[in-house]
C-alpha cells in the first residue's frame, strides 16, 4: 500500500509531501459538505492503529530523499481525519527524525479535545487546524459531526492548544455561499479566533466540487470582502486562492480605493496587479500616487516588485 503522495503545489503550504496516516478512504469525525474526497464512509471518534508503522516510514524515507531539495515542508495528513491515529506522536517523532523541512498536519480540529491528540500535535512545526463556523447549528450544517461532537468544546480546546503551542498556528476557515459568510457570522469567528494565539488565518471556499451539492463557493470578490470583513475585527487573514483576476473597477476614485484595500490585506505582485486591473490604463498613475501618500510601499522580492503596507503584518 502506498501512503506517500506528491509533492503537491499546496496553496497553503508551497510544495509539499503528502503523508496518508489513515490509509482507508473517508474515515473522519465529519462529514464535511465541501469534502473534496466526497462523502464520509465511516463517520467515528475512536481513535485507532490504521497503518505500519514500520513500512510507512520505509516508504517515507525512500520517498524523501528522492524530493529532499524540492521540497518546502513536508504534511501529514489523510483521506479522513489524521488525528484518528492513535500512532500519530510517534510517526511525527520518527519523520522528524530524517526531515530537514517544517513538518505540518492539517487537521479538523474535532478531537482536539483529546489531551493525547495536543500533545501530539506540540510534535509539528506547523498545525493548521479547520474552524468553519462560530456556532452548534452552523457546525452540524456545514461539518455535519458525528453526532457525539459538540462545537463548543472544540473552540475550548482549541484556544487552550493555541496558547500552549511554540510552533506556527495557522487557522483554516473554509466559507459557504449561505451558510457562514454573513457579517453575522464572520464577526462571531473572528470573535474566537482573537481569543487564540496564531499566526494567520488561512481564507478558503469550496474551489472544487465537494461530497454534497449544498457547499456553493463564494466568488473571488465575495471572498475578498470576508477577508477584509474580517481583518477590520482584527483578524490577520491571508486569502488561499489567488484573488488576482479581473474585476470591474467603475472609476479612478473606486480602483485607488480597491487597490489600496487589498494592498492593506496582502503584499501584491506588480505582476498581480496588472492582471487583477487589466482593464484599467490608469494602474501606474495610482500605485505612483499611492507611494508618494506613502500609503504603500515598493520592496523587491525573487526579483519581483511587491506592494505592501507600510503597516502589513501588525495585529
Amino acid at each position: 500500500m502506498t501512503y506517500i503522495f506528491g509533492p503537491v503545489p499546496s496553496r497553503r503550504l508551497g510544495r509539499s509531501l503528502g503523508v496518508d496516516i489513515i490509509g482507508e478512504k473517508k474515515i473522519c469525525t465529519l462529514d464535511c459538505l465541501y469534502c473534496e474526497l466526497g462523502k464520509t464512509t465511516k463517520r467515528t471518534v475512536t481513535r485507532g492503529h490504521f497503518v505500519p508503522i514500520d513500512d510507512l516510514i520505509e516508504e517515507f524515507s525512500n520517498e524523501y530523499e528522492k524530493f529532499r531539495d524540492s521540497l518546502d515542508v513536508v504534511t501529514i495528513t489523510a483521506s479522513g481525519e489524521p488525528t484518528l491515529n492513535i500512532d500519530l506522536k510517534t510517526i511525527a517523532v520518527k519523520i522528524k527524525k530524517i526531515i530537514n523541512h517544517p513538518l505540518v498536519i492539517l487537521t479538523n480540529s474535532t478531537l482536539i479535545t483529546e489531551p493525547e491528540v495536543r500533545e501530539a500535535l506540540h510534535e509539528f512545526d506547523i498545525v493548521v487546524p479547520s474552524l468553519d463556523a462560530a456556532d452548534d447549528d452552523t457546525f452540524r450544517e456545514i461539518n455535519r459531526p458525528a453526532e457525539n461532537i459538540s462545537l463548543q468544546p472544540v473552540i475550548d480546546s482549541l484556544i487552550l492548544f493555541s496558547k500552549e503551542f511554540e510552533g506556527r498556528l495557522y487557522i483554516e476557515v473554509l466559507l459557504l455561499k449561505g451558510i457562514n459568510d454573513s457579517d453575522e457570522h464572520l464577526s462571531m469567528l473572528a470573535d474566537i479566533i482573537r481569543c487564540c494565539n496564531y499566526d494567520k488565518v488561512q481564507l478558503n471556499t469550496a474551489f472544487r466540487p465537494g461530497a454534497y451539492k449544498k457547499a456553493v463557493k463564494l466568488s473571488d470578490v465575495e471572498l475578498l470582502d470576508a477577508a477584509m470583513h474580517l481583518k477590520k475585527r482584527g483578524i490577520f487573514v491571508e486569502p488561499v486562492e489567488n484573488f488576482v483576476k479581473t474585476m470591474d473597477i467603475s472609476s479612478e476614485i473606486d480602483l485607488k480605493k480597491t487597490l489600496l484595500q487589498l494592498i492593506n490585506m496582502r503584499p501584491c505582485s506588480d505582476s498581480d496587479l496588472r492582471q487583477l486591473f487589466s482593464s484599467s490604463g490608469k494602474l501606474e498613475k495610482i500605485i505612483d500616487e499611492l507611494i508618494e501618500e506613502k500609503k504603500i510601499i515598493s520592496i523587491l522580492k525573487n526579483d519581483q516588485p511587491y506592494f505592501v503596507s507600510p503597516f502589513i503584518g501588525k495585529k
